[in-house]
């Protein structure tokens, strides 16, 4: 499956990817209206388009077909439903599919499903060089905007790693009903991805750092997704077998990212109060109805139905995989206590003792006291 992909792509597998796709930017299309920042406006004066009036602007018959089949969701969509855009940023094993999953479950959402995914197993911050960072952010801000059309290298690795497009599950049953070859164009995706007035990103790749320049859009919502380090670093040596790196396997990596981005919280929370969110999975996991409608309020939409649906359904199936959704994570985010070594867990809080302390989470002193599973507190961040 998806799911269990190598991280190393082969090079055969990937010419053939990057051959197959160097004919699609030739797709014939009109040019879409300036949507990003600096061309045309800006972000405050985006308009959602109509479907009649994307599939007026659409020359192929395929296209138009598929978006016509659309219609009765996209009329799902409710007419409040403000144009915005939630930022889920975390790290590895951290919670942030399930978080992603919820926020996508939405009628109006779309869906960029770990879009810096072709960057492997590496942290993108300060230390990255300027080059990869000016990259990242003309990406992450141009899917942002619905333009695909400087994402060549971003193409070229999806329709390789399919996962990236069918976790957006309205995306991809667009795709499904036409040559796949198709819906990686940029006009075409662009098309399609300006249907929805709500955009959910999902990034655990990247630092807040990094991502601190997107809040200058005013629709950017920006959601700092946390865990308890032991219980990441627990997760990662366990459950998984591609987490090999330094940056991936280290504690004290994770622990530096972690302080860093509690920094920038703090400055962008300062900045720009209202754009920026702390999350602790445990909360989520513990209360996610309630928590979930927290999110969804900060983004400024409402708890709608789709989500309701969403969280009935994946919270009462129990598939016990470590990249699964579908289960009850109350009963599972103490686990790691059970389980974990505690030399392992002395050393992940000698390397996070302070930022943990900040975000709420107890040290442990000894076995018997981490056999308690008393491992979170209260929360005393803004």
């Amino acid at each position: 499956m998806a799911r269990r992909r190598c991280w190393v792509v082969s090079v055969g597998v990937l010419l053939g990817g990057y051959l197959a796709l160097a004919a699609l930017t030739r797709l014939a299309a009109t040019p879409l209206p300036p949507t990003g920042p600096g061309e045309g406006g800006g972000g405050d004066q985006y308009t959602l388009a109509s479907l009649e009036e994307v599939i007026q602007s659409v020359h192929d018959l395929d296209v138009q077909r598929v978006l016509r089949m659309y219609s009765d969701q996209h009329h799902q969509v409710p007419p409040s439903t403000p144009p915005v855009r939630v930022l889920v940023s975390s790290t590895w094993r951290s919670g942030s599919t399930l978080l992603g999953e919820v926020l996508a479950a939405h009628p109006g959402a779309y869906y960029h499903y770990e879009p810096l995914l072709q960057y492997g197993l590496q942290q993108l911050g300060p230390s990255t060089t300027q080059g990869v960072q000016g990259e990242v952010e003309a990406l992450l801000s141009g899917l942002l905007h619905c333009d695909y059309h400087n994402a060549h290298h971003y193409l070229k690795f999806a329709f390789v790693n399919h996962d990236m497009f069918m976790r957006n599950v309205r995306l991809w049953s667009m795709c499904s009903a036409m040559p796949r070859t198709k819906c990686y164009a940029p006009d075409t995706l662009s098309r399609l991805c300006s249907l929805f007035p709500v955009h959910v990103m999902k990034v655990v790749r990247a630092r807040l750092e990094l991502l601190a320049p997107l809040l200058a859009d005013p629709r950017v919502r920006l959601v700092w997704l946390v865990r308890d380090p032991r219980a990441v670093v627990n997760s990662r040596t366990s459950s998984v077998a591609w987490c090999q790196t330094r940056a991936c396997s280290d504690p004290g990596y994770l622990c530096s990212d972690l302080t860093a981005d509690f920094s920038t919280y703090l400055v962008l929370k300062e900045t720009h109060p209202s754009q920026v969110m702390l999350l602790r999975y445990e909360d989520l996991a513990r209360d996610p109805y309630r928590k979930s409608r927290e999110v969804l309020t900060f983004a400024g939409l409402t708890f709608h139905a789709r989500v309701k649906e969403y969280l009935d359904d994946h919270l009462s199936s129990d598939e016990d995989e470590p990249w699964s959704t579908r289960h009850d994570p109350k009963t599972r985010v103490g686990r790691w206590t059970k389980v974990m070594r505690f030399e392992d867990v002395v050393r992940t809080q000698y390397h996070c003792r302070s930022v943990m302390r900040t975000l709420g989470y107890r040290l442990f002193s000894s076995r018997a006291d981490m056999d308690t599973g008393n491992a979170v507190g209260l929360l005393n961040v803004p």
